[in-house]
């Protein structure tokens, strides 16, 4: 389930444009909720939730973290 979910939101992720009868048919599901996240380019990390209100900071780590 979890590997079709991830499939669904990197189709949402990539910009697909769902047909509107197909997201009426799955409206409220983990379908579309995987979708839409992946649309509006939203994920959790660690328990942390990143999107457009929330950027993904890739820097804030030092360099002696990284090794």
């Amino acid at each position: 389930m979890n590997a079709l979910l991830h499939r669904i939101y990197m189709a949402g992720h990539s910009k697909w444009m769902m047909p509107r009868r197909l997201r009426r048919l799955i409206a409220g599901s983990e379908f579309h909720r995987a979708w839409l996240c992946g649309f509006q380019d939203r994920f959790t990390e660690n328990g942390v939730s990143y999107g457009p209100a929330n950027p993904y900071n890739q820097w804030m780590y030092d360099e002696a973290d990284l090794k």
